[in-house]
């Protein structure tokens, strides 16, 4: 039986190589290397607290931005949650937090140009895992906040008025909670859904169109940290969706710079998603059948799009060039 680490170290050694390896077969050397070890999930790590101890929803809305934790049957619900207004769940990926900036942000700057709710998930406990149990552990989150959105809808918020947005493995739980509503859920943002140990899974395992009315996916890592291929009735991929973005260049090509590289722009599908809520920042992407004839000029007479919540939803993939430096509009 490979161990844990050995395999958290082979999947890192995949990630740390060369350029060169960016590319799909990435993915399915990772996920071979978990699923072909029958025993790899059989681990010490099953003794988790319940799930209500390790996953928080921090939830608020206009009149009350400070984000209150809130739990399924909550008898406080009405003074966290506005039943009338739509709701917004942003969950983050491994080894992160609902604590950090962009998970922050994106729920604040969600209240300032939108009247809606807003339930940031936090699942650090069970994020700060070795990688491969962290996917494990996903269904747990998925599962724990099918409960909180089944509470949500008794209590009179419609599911086509709930949008989930997650990054990572976040995008991924997002996916798995739409599977369980049969894809009645509104809306999905998936930020650089997370790739290895998801390519060639169930449906009921990551994400894709079937999750929600609607689906979009920002591809930003692919090949490497995220999904090489877009599943969502819009895919958006800024620069091709390749590594590295133009703000995460580095001079050096060494593996901790390709390392850099990779997290760098793993982390652009949120920044982009988050940046776009404001309605006055704008990434225009173009419909095109590839990033080569996009470059060509190949599409510019096919139709455009806005990434983010304000997307036309026309459906396709969607080319778009991004700059270094912020907003990082063109």
């Amino acid at each position: 039986m490979i161990s844990l680490n050995l395999a958290d170290s082979r999947i890192l050694q995949l990630f740390s190589n060369s350029s060169e390896d960016y590319k799909p077969h990435l993915l399915d050397n990772v996920f071979s290397l978990a699923y072909n070890d029958s025993n790899l999930f059989a681990t010490d790590y099953e003794d988790d607290a319940p799930a209500n101890e390790t996953i928080t929803f921090l939830c608020g809305n206009r009149n009350s931005r400070v984000l209150q934790p809130t739990i399924p049957n909550d008898p406080d619900l009405p003074s966290k949650i506005d039943t009338s207004l739509p709701v917004m769940f942003v969950t983050h990926g491994w080894l992160s937090s609902a604590q950090v900036d962009w998970v922050q942000a994106t729920g604040q700057d969600s209240l300032t140009f939108f009247d809606t709710n807003v339930c940031l998930v936090n699942w650090e406990q069970l994020a700060a895992y070795p990688y491969v149990v962290a996917v494990s552990k996903t269904l747990i989150v998925s599962g724990y906040m099918t409960e909180f959105i089944r509470f949500l809808e008794a209590s009179g918020i419609p599911l086509s008025e709930v949008t989930l947005a997650g990054h990572s493995l976040g995008a991924q739980i997002s996916g798995q909670v739409g599977y369980n509503f049969q894809g009645q859920i509104g809306q999905i943002f998936g930020l650089d859904p997370a790739g290895p140990l998801f390519t060639g899974a169930p449906s009921s395992f990551r994400l894709e169109k079937t999750d929600a009315e609607y689906v979009q996916m920002i591809l930003t890592s692919r090949g490497t940290a995220g999904v090489f291929f877009g599943e969502g009735h819009d895919n958006f991929l800024p620069n091709g969706g390749f590594v590295p973005q133009p703000n995460c260049v580095t001079r050096e090509s060494g593996d901790s710079d390709i390392a850099y590289q990779i997290t760098c722009s793993h982390s652009q599908a949120h920044v982009l998603f988050r940046l776009s809520l404001n309605p006055d920042i704008v990434y225009l992407g173009q419909q095109c059948g590839s990033y080569s004839l996009y470059l060509d000029g190949r599409c510019s007479s096919n139709p455009v799009s806005k990434l983010g919540v304000y997307s036309g939803r026309l459906g396709g993939n969607f080319y778009l060039r991004t700059s270094p430096d912020p907003p990082y509009t063109v």
